[in-house]
């Protein structure tokens, strides 16, 4: 890399989630990049987490929402903090991840490479099998209103190896420059969790900015762990009321290819709940409540039926 480097700020958001935070900080202790600063967003937690954070990193720069935000509302309040300290992007990473020491470099190589680049997302992989996929791009069918993780599941052999422009990136590990957030904006908050990045992808690709899958940055992934995981039916809920919500705010269709694409989305939810384990009954029910939250106008964090 020539020239000086540009300020990365890696936002890392915790929730009552203090293993994870801890080892992710652990890992993060090793990379390389030059101009790296830490900022630990902390959503609020109940656990202990802020003191026990602050005694194990001294000197960690750490911000206190004093609520629980959501994975929008607390990230983003670590981007305008980081922008507002000079940073010149923003790496959301998601607690329950390790890194490899070159993640931020390679990241930021390619933003460098390629000027119209706003959004760069790693190579993620799972962390308790650290050779199979779980993201390596993704596509995402705009009349259909779903897609899915390419390589997903798949052991990571190099074939898919190549930077590249994506449909849709993945806040588990993604790069922001600060002209994409300027003017595209935030996460959208009303979201709560779920889809942000989707719709976040959506408006910055509106503007003219890509979207790249950059495999050199690699990250390993717990997978879910602030919802319950891969089997959460709250995480089933969120998905499927802010899918359609992105959609239909983003993509917008006439009324009966709307109707049409609501129909898609919620086929292709349950047929997700075979790779995502949980029992057809309970999978079902939280497919219909987040149609039903949807439709009857709910947004932030749903409530309690």
């Amino acid at each position: 890399m020539t020239g000086a480097p540009p300020t990365v700020t890696v936002v890392v958001l915790n929730w009552n989630n203090l293993p994870d935070t801890i080892e992710c900080l652990e890992s993060l202790r090793a990379v390389t990049y030059p101009a790296l600063r830490l900022l630990v967003v902390d959503n609020g937690s109940t656990d202990g987490s802020e003191a026990a954070l602050r005694e194990r990193f001294p000197g960690l720069e750490l911000l206190q929402t004093g609520q629980n935000l959501g994975f929008a509302g607390g990230n983003n309040a670590g981007i305008r903090r980081a922008f507002a300290d000079g940073a010149d992007h923003v790496l959301l990473l998601n607690n329950d991840t390790t890194v490899d020491p070159g993640f931020v470099t390679a990241l930021v190589e390619a933003a460098r490479a390629n000027p119209r680049a706003g959004l760069l997302s790693s190579k993620i992989l799972f962390f308790d099998r650290p050779d199979v996929l779980w993201y390596a791009g993704a596509s995402f069918h705009r009349r259909l209103g779903w897609g899915r993780h390419r390589g997903y599941g798949q052991r990571d052999v190099g074939q898919f190896d190549r930077i590249e422009e994506t449909d849709r990136p993945t806040g588990c590990s993604l790069l922001a420059t600060r002209a994409c957030c300027e003017r595209v904006g935030l996460l959208p908050e009303h979201y709560f969790c779920y889809a942000e990045d989707l719709e976040w992808g959506l408006r910055a690709l509106a503007l003219g900015f890509q979207v790249l899958y950059v495999p050199e940055s690699r990250v390993w992934h717990k997978v879910s762990r602030s919802t319950g995981g891969a089997r959460s039916t709250t995480a089933v809920r969120y998905q499927t009321r802010n899918l359609l919500a992105c959609v239909d705010a983003q993509l917008p269709l006439p009324f009966p290819a709307r109707v049409l694409r609501w129909g898609a989305i919620l086929a292709a939810a349950g047929l997700g709940l075979f790779t995502q384990g949980l029992p057809r009954r309970e999978g079902a029910a939280a497919i219909v409540q987040g149609a039903r939250d949807y439709f009857r106008g709910r947004r932030g964090p749903i409530p309690r039926d």
